[in-house]
């Protein structure tokens, strides 16, 4: 199996990648499905809220978007906003005034101004940034690393601006 076991739970998580999120994402749903709340509280609400902002999540990722898209995606957004209380309810907030959930009652409109969101994330860039650092530390003799990383940055894409410019 690909499920990844958080044996300190997650709680303790300070900062989460997009791939901690993906592997969280794909399980919690199963957990709390049949998870008994306190009090003998229904977990329906909390199982509708974390479906519809998972279910946002993942389509405010799609690569494009149709009317029928970005009907899905408030749909989401409407189930979360909706069923969102029971966190209040548990104890575990007391106001949802986070900017981050703010925000994605923007997505709708700013997806239809602007293109889909994959123009505002960082996981290319991020990648990108962790092969070439990777790439220019082997190429060191690991020692004063930074200087020739640079010179070993500046002279890669010295030849990748000549391959464009005779592939032209």
């Amino acid at each position: 199996h690909n499920v990844r076991i958080f044996t300190k739970g997650i709680s303790t998580l300070q900062r989460v990648s997009g791939v901690e999120h993906a592997q969280i994402s794909s399980f919690i749903l199963g957990l709390i499905a049949e998870a008994p709340l306190p009090g003998g509280m229904s977990n329906t609400r909390l199982v509708r809220c974390l479906r519809g902002l998972i279910d946002f999540l993942y389509l405010s990722q799609y690569p494009v978007h149709s009317t029928h898209s970005l009907n899905l995606l408030s749909n989401a957004l409407h189930c979360f906003h909706e069923n969102k209380a029971i966190f209040i309810d548990l104890g575990i907030r007391s106001d949802f005034r986070i900017p981050k959930i703010h925000s994605m009652n923007h997505y709708v409109d700013d997806i239809q101004g602007m293109g889909t969101l994959d123009n505002f994330n960082t996981e290319y860039t991020e990648r990108l940034h962790i092969d070439l650092a990777k790439q220019a530390y082997r190429a060191t003799n690991k020692k004063d690393e930074l200087s020739q990383m640079a010179l070993w940055l500046e002279r890669k894409e010295k030849v990748m601006k000549h391959a464009a410019h005779l592939e032209w």
